[in-house]
């Protein structure tokens, strides 16, 4: 049947490698994971772009539902990398729009968010599954309540950011990095109230920032995953180290699927309405995980 295809209708290399991938995925995956990790993809690209989050708190609480019999180390790897291909995509579209920000901050934060990250990998090896469970939970509930209560500030254009809001920024960004880290989260979920609330960082370049340091603190942090001695039987195809590739490449073909609609409602939110439901869906995934972990386990 497929000699009959190419011969009537000649495809180009690059459809007849994607229909290869496709089927491959078919063979390893069910249709309704398959399914369901495009929507996860979707879902994770709209609250990146609309929010500055990266989705690892959506992506680990599902691949914790989907796949309970791998270890949260490999969730953690796998959702920080499904996280890092979404900033990505984002920010394609963030450079098209000109949203301008101050490299000196992203550059410094990106640097302070490194050092958390990687201080947080290396302690999520001591912390067993319910002690990361908590951390993610607790610290998803203390943001969405603090998102949730923060009034709305006159936003001012500040070119000159003094040193002093530069080092707060610094040290918000290590924390976020050390909580994404040990619990494979991200860290846009952290940073993003924590960077609204620094003097000089307009709405709109929330999602731009957190974007940007998601993607560099998270590429330590993946060489990590990568490197390390891999101890777990695994039987999931696509698995390379901790990080499952077949289930980034899934939801990263739903994130770039959905990119240009997620952009288009991006510029319909009112900065308001979008902190309000950022607080939300914080504290829902928050409250997911902690039932997910520890009334069902």
């Amino acid at each position: 049947m497929m000699l009959i295809i190419r011969y009537a209708h000649p495809l180009t290399p690059q459809l007849e490698y994607i229909i290869k991938l496709i089927f491959l995925i078919g063979v390893a995956m069910a249709i309704s994971t398959i399914f369901i990790l495009l929507i996860c993809g979707i879902c994770t690209n709209m609250v990146s772009a609309i929010f500055g989050i990266g989705g690892g708190v959506l992506m680990v609480p599902i691949l914790r539902t989907l796949f309970p019999e791998l270890p949260l180390q490999v969730i953690s790897a796998t959702s920080l990398t499904i996280v890092m291909c979404t900033a990505l995509i984002n920010l394609l579209f963030f450079h098209k729009q000109k949203i301008k920000i101050d490299y000196i901050n992203m550059i410094l934060w990106s640097i302070a968010m490194v050092i958390g990250v990687q201080i947080g990998f290396e302690l999520s090896f001591y912390f067993s599954t319910a002690i990361i469970s908590l951390i993610f939970t607790v610290s998803l509930s203390a943001l969405a309540i603090k998102t949730f209560l923060n009034r709305s500030r006159t936003q001012i254009e500040v070119f000159n950011m003094s040193p002093i809001e530069r080092a707060k920024g610094s040290i918000s960004c290590c924390g976020g990095g050390l909580i994404a880290g040990i619990t494979g989260i991200g860290g846009g979920s952290i940073l993003a109230p924590l960077v609204g609330q620094l003097k000089g960082v307009k709405t709109q370049q929330i999602a731009v920032y957190t974007n940007y340091m998601m993607i560099i603190g998270g590429i330590g942090n993946l060489y990590g995953y990568l490197t390390r001695a891999f101890p777990y039987g695994v039987s999931l195809s696509g698995q390379l180290g901790y990080v499952n590739f077949l289930v980034v490449g899934v939801v990263t073909l739903g994130s770039f699927g959905m990119s240009f609609f997620s952009m288009k409602l991006r510029g319909l939110m009112n900065p308001a309405l979008t902190r309000k439901l950022l607080a939300i869906i914080l504290f829902c995934i928050a409250a997911y995980m902690c039932i997910l972990e520890f009334v069902f386990h």
